[in-house]
Order: structure tokens, then C-alpha cells, then sequence
């Protein structure tokens, strides 16, 4: 038996003994039995009716509260499918979890690696600094260098066209020589050809000078001595290889340091060259 029903059933015992009660004191206080049950009768009915009409509210409310238990029914179902469900994730999302577990345990791993490799890659840029360092002081030096070797080239290139001017002024006296001794060699063919000797005629007395050979160019030989060593135009130099007698010059040209001689002649088989000995003495 429902707890409903239980309570209806107190109701009845309650509203019948409810009934005895105020029969049994009618009776006992009043006279007139009939008017005194008519009216028992009559508070019965309408207890009756209140009892009625309570048994129909709690109906309504039993029957509200049925409809709410069979909505909660519903809701527990749905609830219990939601659960399952729920589960049914939570197995997934457990699955899920372990495979992320591995994943991050292999991106642990390789972050590991990268970390290892940023260390090496620390380690050689460090190396690589050293070297930009000893390469740049080494930059740094060779721009030294280079700044030294523009210096010496420039030199070089002042001192090669000073050199230049230099060539060309003594090609310059070398042809005024060559046109000198062509004069002086056709002035000696004139003086022999009038039969008078050589040696009385321009020939000067020279002190002891000593020099060397140091350029034969188109027959014209470049003493290394000149003005500061006292020659003269006109002396004459004997060239010698070593000991042995190569030939004979005549100054033409008188500079401070050297000067320029034409050849009067050399003996047969050899040629005066640079490197040769060149003297106002003769050599015994």
C-alpha cells in the first residue's frame, strides 16, 4: 500500500471516531435524539464533503506529482543515456588522452634533440665568432697591407715615370752622342785623310780614374763616373775584362755621376759590355 493510500486511510479513521465522538456527546447532552443525529449527520456530510474535497486536492497533487515522477523517470533515462554516453566519451577521451601522452612524450623527446642541437649550433657559432675575429684582425691587417702596397705601388709608378723621363732624356743624349761621334768619326776620316796624326790633335792628358761599364747602347758606352770624379770631355778610358784589353773610349758626355763615351775601337773578337772595367790607366 501506497503512503497515499495509507493516508486516506487515516483520514477515515480520523473523520469515523471524528463522528462517534460527537455522536456519543449528542446523545449523552441532548434530548431531542432526532435533531441532534440530523445535525451529527448533517457535520458529517459536510466533514465529508471537506474530507471530499481535501481527497480530490491531494488526487490533483498526487496526480501532479506522478506526472513529475514520470518526467523525473524520463530525466533519470535520458540522464543514464547521457551517462553512457559520458562513459562512452570518457573511454574515447581516456584513448585520446594516452595517445597525447605519447605525442608529448615524443615532443619532449624531440625537443630534447633540438635543444642538444641548439647547443651544438651555440657551440659552432662561437667558433665562428673566434674566427670572424681572427678574420677580421686578419682584414684588418691586409687593409694595413694593401694601404702599405697602394703607398709602395704609387712610389713605384712616380718612381717609373720618373725613371721615364729619365730613359728618355738619356736616349735623348745617347742620339746626341751617336750624332757627335758621327761627326767626330767623319772630323777623324777628314784628319787622316789630310795626313796628319791622330794622337797630337784633341787628345788631353787624363789623371787616374777608375769606373765601370755600365750601359752600351747603339755605340755609345755610359761610364760610371763623371764630373764628381774629376772627368773631363775628351778622356779616354781603356775597358778591360779582368785583366784581359778589350777596346778603347772617348768621353762626349759629362754628367755628375756618369758620363757618355763613343768607342775608338775594340780588339777583334770582342765587344765592350756592360760589367767591364773602365780606366785612364793602362793595365799591365
Amino acid at each position: 500500500m501506497s503512503g497515499l493510500a495509507k493516508f486516506f486511510v487515516v483520514i477515515n479513521l480520523v473523520l469515523a471516531l471524528f463522528f462517534l465522538g460527537v455522536s456519543a456527546t449528542l446523545f449523552q447532552s441532548q434530548k431531542n435524539w432526532k435533531g441532534a443525529a440530523e445535525s451529527s449527520k448533517e457535520e458529517a456530510d459536510n466533514t465529508l464533503a471537506k474530507a471530499e474535497k481535501m481527497k480530490e486536492d491531494l488526487q490533483g497533487k498526487i496526480d501532479v506529482r506522478q506526472k513529475n515522477i514520470d518526467s523525473l523517470k524520463m530525466e533519470t533515462e535520458q540522464l543514464g543515456t547521457q551517462v553512457t554516453q559520458l562513459h562512452n566519451s570518457n573511454g574515447d577521451l581516456r584513448k585520446e588522452g594516452a595517445r597525447l601522452a605519447t605525442r608529448i612524450d615524443d615532443m619532449e623527446s624531440r625537443i630534447a634533440q633540438k635543444d642538444e642541437h641548439i647547443q651544438d649550433k651555440d657551440s659552432n657559432i662561437g667558433r665562428l665568432e673566434d674566427e670572424i675575429s681572427r678574420l677580421t684582425t686578419e682584414i684588418d691587417a691586409a687593409g694595413s697591407a694593401k694601404k702599405s702596397a697602394e703607398r709602395l705601388r704609387n712610389r713605384a709608378l712616380l718612381d717609373k715615370e720618373q725613371l721615364s723621363q729619365q730613359n728618355e732624356a738619356l736616349n735623348k743624349e745617347i742620339t746626341a752622342l751617336r750624332e757627335d761621334f758621327d761627326n767626330q768619326k767623319l772630323l777623324i776620316s777628314r784628319i787622316v785623310d789630310s795626313g796628319i796624326r791622330l794622337p797630337d790633335i784633341g787628345v788631353i792628358t787624363a789623371p787616374p780614374i777608375d769606373g765601370m761599364v755600365v750601359g752600351v747602347q747603339e755605340g755609345v758606352v755610359v761610364l760610371s763616373v763623371g764630373k764628381d770624379d774629376n772627368v773631363q770631355i775628351g778622356y779616354e778610358f781603356t775597358i778591360y775584362d779582368g785583366n784581359r784589353f778589350i777596346g778603347k773610349v772617348q768621353v762626349t758626355k759629362v754628367l755628375d755621376d756618369m758620363s757618355g763615351c763613343t768607342i775608338l775601337f775594340e780588339e777583334d773578337g770582342n765587344r765592350i759590355s756592360e760589367g767591364h772595367k773602365a780606366s785612364t790607366r793602362l793595365s799591365s
